[in-house]
This record gives structure tokens, sequence and C-alpha cells, in this order.
């Protein structure tokens, strides 16, 4: 098991198709708990999918944490949410 919190997520950039479908993860802004380092990770360079989770790991101290889909996605849209928020953008007036 690990720790609920071992990383916070500061930004995620997904790969868009053509269509803007989401294609797959393609990095992700992190700072560690255990280090308190801050990074870019990228696939194969500080985190890696598999069919169950999405392994992210510091690269400074090798701390771990386990995600599945649903919590990254779910990181995403608030982080959506909070550039729309920024930007002053209201989806219900569009």
């Amino acid at each position: 098991m690990h720790p609920p919190k071992a990383f916070r997520i500061h930004a995620i950039q997904p790969v868009f198709l053509r269509n803007g479908v989401i294609d797959r993860l393609d990095l992700l802004d992190v700072t560690c708990a255990s280090c308190t380092t801050r990074s870019t990770l990228g696939n194969n360079a500080g985190f890696a999918v598999n069919a169950m989770a999405t392994v992210l790991t510091c690269p400074s101290c090798a701390a771990i944490a386990i995600l599945d889909e649903l919590e990254i996605w779910g990181h995403w849209l608030e982080q959506r949410r909070r550039e729309r928020l920024l930007a002053q953008f209201d989806p219900s007036t569009h």
C-alpha cells in the first residue's frame, strides 16, 4: 500500500488525438511529499502505466505512489476547472 498523498500533482498534460479525444497521459508536474522535490515526470521517466494503475516514482528519493485512472483524470478535470476560473470562462454562458 502507498501513502495516499505521496505526491502533490500540480499539472497533468495529456496527449490528444486529432478529434479531441484524450489518447494517453504525457507529462505530470508533481512534488514528492517525502523529499519535497518538484519534478516533471514522463512516460517511462518517472511514471509507468500498466493495465491496473499508473505508478509514479520520485527521481530524487525513489518514493512510489500508485494511482488508478480515475484518480488521475479527476485531478485533470480539477486542473481544467481551475484554469477556466482563472481565465474567467463560464461554460454555462457559451
